[in-house]
This record gives structure tokens, C-alpha cells and sequence, in this order.
């Protein structure tokens, strides 16, 4: 393996970046990572008190990641952390999945009758999501997808007292053209009156009509159409990636899914992740990475100049040293002898 360049910086995101944020936010087009220039200044606002740890409630704290391109200084990727997602004031509400079992001795026939119940957890865990590579850069050598989704957990690892205990990934279920989703039409739709549109954005200032108006009673899924079932806890085509992506991190499907899409959660014991687990702290020597000893590693460095991290192919010394280009110290900033936070990238 050649230790090439670092082609992306991975940083928190600032305020000069909103227009290239805007521009990635309305590609995606996530309730997470706001689209209006209003909003999306106050989050970057509140993200830059976050990092600094000005934010002492961990539901008003959210992190906003971007990847710099190295040749261009264009932000081309970004990714988000949010502190706490599920409070009295705004619970999180999911559908949990589960079954009735049924037997008739007299026809000795069982049945396994899977439905779907509101939930909700007003003590919610810690919430990434806002994951979004612009369209040039998705296939890129470097992978950059990878990058962007688990600089997350290296920054997680660094600061693991900020987090809640549990952490939870909402995955977008199948859309439908301007903004529909079969699971909503047939069911979110007829019991709110809103349209998944409407209700998305709703939801992001009030959660009332949520538990208002979804029924108690469980929604058993035969008696919703084929296509309608057959969606529930699936993913788009455009999100299988990220949904691996989590899973190779030890986050698992929850048997739950989103009240309005339908789409899985995934989550996992924040510390029991597997980057988290396995991140260490190595001083960093510079020099020529020998091809055959070298490994993929994810390096970030947290100091007064902020979080910044890069992708690296360095080699592990056998005095727990870790042996990086010259280009990789420059990319960060940082002098040789500095200790970085290291996690290996699968």
C-alpha cells in the first residue's frame, strides 16, 4: 500500500462554509442539515459552541462535519452529531416492531401477526445523521463516504462524556418523487392529515401532534398493501452505503422504525462502537511509511485550532509510534512527536 496525499481535511465546520454547506444541505434535503441560509447560520452558530464545549445541554449541542477538498478548499462532504435527541419538551418517537403469536388447537395452526406500536423516550440517546458526499466526489479512491461517517465516532472517542450512552441512526426509508413515501401516504397521511412534507418539517419545531393524534392501539402491517409492508425498515437505493458503513462501526437495527418513513434505526452502546473501542492515542513520526506495513488509519487532533482529522496510510512502529508522510503533519497542522487520535478504517 503507497501512503498517498491526503486528498480531504475533515474539520468542524465554520461559518465561511455556509454557502458550500447550503449548496450540499438543499442536495440533500434533511431536516438535520438545515436549507434555509437563516437556519443553517444559527446551527452553524450552535455548532461552533459545541465543539468549544460552550453547550452545556447535550439537546441543544450539535456538531457539524465537513471534508475540505485538498485541491480545491471546496467543503464537498458533510456529517453531523446530535447530542441528545429525546427530552420531555420534544421525546423521540419511533414504531417498534414486533408480533402477536396465535394458535388454534382446534385447527392446529399458529400465526405470527407482526405489528407496529408507537413509542417514545423522553431520556433520548445521542443522534448522528446529516451524512451527505456531494455527487462529484461519491466513488472517490479515498472514500470519502467512509471518512466523513466515522469521523463521528473519532471525535465520539475523544469526548465520550458529552454523549449519551446509547446512539441512534435514523435511516431515510424509500422516497417517492417530491418528497413522498408509501409508508406516509398509507398510513401517517390519513391519521395527521399532513403531508409527509409538511409533517417532516413540522416535527423539526413540534412533536405534539405526534402523540396526539398516532394511535396507541398497534398497527398490525398484513393489513397495510404489499409494496406498503414490504418498505418497512428498508432503506433507498442511495443509503444501502451508509447503512454498511454502520454497521462495520458494531451499530445493529433496532427493530424500530421512523413514525413518518417508515426507514430503520440503527444504534449501539456508545462506547461498546467499534471505533470508539478501538481508538488509540500515538505520537506520529515523520517519515516513508514502508508499502507492506502500512494500514489505513483515520488521525484527528482536537486543539486550539479546533478538530481537524485526515485519512492516512501509516505504519505502526514497534515503540507504539506511528509513522506518517510529511505530507499527513501538514494536512494537520501538527509537528512531529504531536500525539493524535488514531482508529483503524476497515
Amino acid at each position: 500500500m503507497t501512503a498517498e496525499a491526503p486528498g480531504f481535511l475533515l474539520r468542524e465546520a465554520r461559518m465561511q462554509d455556509h454557502d458550500d454547506l447550503l449548496a450540499l444541505a438543499r442536495e440533500l434535503d434533511s431536516i438535520n442539515l438545515p436549507t434555509d441560509p437563516k437556519n443553517l447560520e444559527l446551527a452553524l452558530a450552535r455548532s461552533l459552541r459545541s465543539f468549544r464545549g460552550r453547550v452545556r445541554n447535550r439537546a441543544r449541542a450539535v456538531y457539524i462535519f465537513c471534508a475540505e477538498e485538498t485541491a480545491s478548499g471546496r467543503v464537498v462532504a458533510a456529517s453531523m452529531i446530535i447530542g441528545k435527541h429525546g427530552t420531555p419538551e420534544a421525546p423521540h418517537y419511533y414504531l417498534e416492531l414486533n408480533s402477536d403469536d396465535r394458535y388454534s388447537h382446534s385447527l392446529r395452526k399458529m400465526f405470527r401477526h407482526p405489528y407496529l406500536r408507537l413509542r417514545y423516550s423522553m431520556e433520548g440517546p445521542t443522534e448522528i445523521g446529516g451524512l451527505i458526499v456531494s455527487p462529484a466526489m461519491r466513488g472517490h479512491p479515498q472514500r470519502l463516504g467512509k471518512q466523513i461517517s466515522w469521523v463521528r465516532f473519532l471525535y465520539m472517542g475523544r469526548h465520550l462524556p458529552r454523549f449519551e450512552p446509547q446512539v441512534v441512526a435514523e435511516m431515510l426509508g424509500p422516497m417517492l418523487p417530491d418528497h413522498g413515501n408509501l409508508f406516509w401516504d398509507h398510513y401517517g397521511r390519513r391519521i395527521t392529515g399532513l403531508s409527509f412534507r409538511e409533517a417532516d418539517i413540522l416535527s423539526t419545531r413540534d412533536k405534539e401532534f405526534i402523540r396526539a393524534l398516532f394511535p396507541e392501539a398497534p398497527l398490525y402491517t398484513f393489513l397495510l398493501p404489499d409494496p406498503v409492508r414490504d418498505a418497512i425498515g428498508k432503506v433507498g437505493k442511495n443509503t444501502m452505503g451508509a447503512v454498511l458503513l454502520l454497521q462495520q462501526a458494531g451499530m445493529r437495527f433496532l427493530n424500530q422504525v421512523d413514525p413518518f418513513d417508515g426507514g430503520p434505526y440503527y444504534g449501539a452502546a456508545t462506547a461498546e462502537l467499534e471505533p470508539v473501542r478501538n481508538r488509540r492515542v500515538l505520537k506520529v513520526i515523520s517519515g516513508e511509511p514502508t508499502p507492506e506495513k502500512c494500514r489505513t488509519f483515520l488521525l484527528g487532533v482536537d486543539d486550539k485550532r479546533g478538530f481537524r482529522a485526515v485519512r492516512a496510510e501509516a505504519e505502526l512502529t514497534e515503540d507504539a509510534g506511528l509513522l506518517v508522510t510529511p505530507a499527513v503533519l501538514d494536512r494537520l497542522e501538527i509537528a512531529p512527536a504531536s500525539a493524535v487520535d488514531a482508529i483503524s478504517l476497515p
